[in-house]
């Protein structure tokens, strides 16, 4: 007679509001795949923002064994190590497709499990949005002197680039940036891109939106596991909750960047939004801002270090391929629609 096989309760927290257009539909499917592919003997009940545990509150929560699971962004836990941001929003890091080859091929989450597997974690990458927007403002930026003293939410990496050029970086869960800026307590936001930023209606509350991120590239997500609870499953059930989660990386990813076409097109054809990209003294001055931080990241420890050494040594390995790739193929394909 068959063994009856160990019933698993996952309580899956998010970040985000349950079902929200992007991070919150991959949390759902995540959950229900695991659910109906092992066949009930692993049950995932997803938790939105606030219903279980505060929205920045998640990994702390599975960390303790509050929940099995969390669904949420590097970023978001980055006041506990800052480090932890690279797995998912980096300053001029990788891409989406860059980021999955280093995490499957790179050791990336070979580096990610040492970081990570000591804090109780056992930690997958879930997608990334693909190169985000740098932020939507109230009034326009003429130069770096706009951006002095404004109050900006921001996590993560991304918060402190702009602290050093003299941004007030403010984090706030997503669910509370609308009002934030409504309100006025913001004067400006950035949140994901065209499909999630549409969603949350900023159009409405800030007239400027300016593209691309100069950190939020991957614009990641991940799956975090209680590790106790990843360590009472089987083999195969382990296999198939890493699966999973591969193919929700794919998924959303994809998810993400078909949705953000269709949402540009709307937000492009808006008439009283201006979309721009920053004044070449931002960027430069983002750029030196971003070394400081990346600096400083990496004399935290000698973990800190080769990790950090690692993640832009691949970068700068793809830079150096799509040179001769990627980069000139996009301008003669844009010459081609011309």
């Amino acid at each position: 007679m068959a063994r009856a096989q160990a019933q698993h309760n996952w309580k899956l927290v998010t970040s985000v509001p349950r079902g929200l257009p992007g991070p919150g539909v991959s949390a759902l499917r995540w959950a229900e795949r695991i659910t109906q592919m092992s066949g009930g003997e692993i049950r995932v009940q997803v938790f939105g923002a606030g219903e279980l545990v505060a929205p920045f509150g998640t990994q702390e929560a599975v960390e303790s064994g509050t929940a099995e699971a969390y669904h949420g962004s590097g970023s978001w836990f980055s006041g506990r190590d800052i480090a932890h941001s690279f797995f998912t929003a980096a300053p001029f890091g990788l891409t989406f497709d860059e980021m999955h080859a280093w995490m499957y091929y790179g050791g990336g989450q070979e580096l990610l499990n040492e970081f990570t597997n000591d804090r109780n974690l056992q930690i997958f990458i879930g997608g990334g949005s693909g190169v985000q927007t740098a932020g939507w403002f109230k009034n326009e930026v003429k130069s770096l002197d706009d951006l002095k003293g404004v109050n900006f939410r921001a996590a993560g990496l991304y918060g402190e680039v702009l602290r050093k050029v003299g941004v007030n970086p403010v984090s706030i869960p997503p669910g509370e940036i609308f009002a934030a800026l409504q309100s006025g307590t913001l004067d400006g936001a950035e949140w994901v891109g065209p499909a999630n930023d549409l969603a949350f209606g900023f159009e409405n509350v800030a007239g400027y939106m300016y593209a691309p991120s100069p950190v939020e590239i991957y614009g990641g997500i991940e799956f975090g596991i209680n590790l106790d609870a990843w360590q009472a499953l089987t083999d195969a059930q382990r296999t198939m909750v890493e699966a999973v989660s591969e193919a929700e990386a794919n998924r959303s990813s994809a998810d993400t960047f078909h949705a953000n076409l269709q949402a540009y097109e709307k937000l492009n054809a808006a008439p009283d939004l201006v979309i721009d990209t920053f004044p070449d003294d931002v960027w430069q001055a983002l750029k030196d801002a971003s070394r400081e931080v990346i600096d400083e990241v990496k004399d935290t420890s000698d973990f800190h270090r080769r990790f950090v050494e690692a993640y832009y040594a691949y970068a700068r390995k793809s830079t150096e391929y799509k040179r001769y790739y990627d980069t000139p193929f996009l301008v003669e394909r844009e010459s081609f629609f011309s």
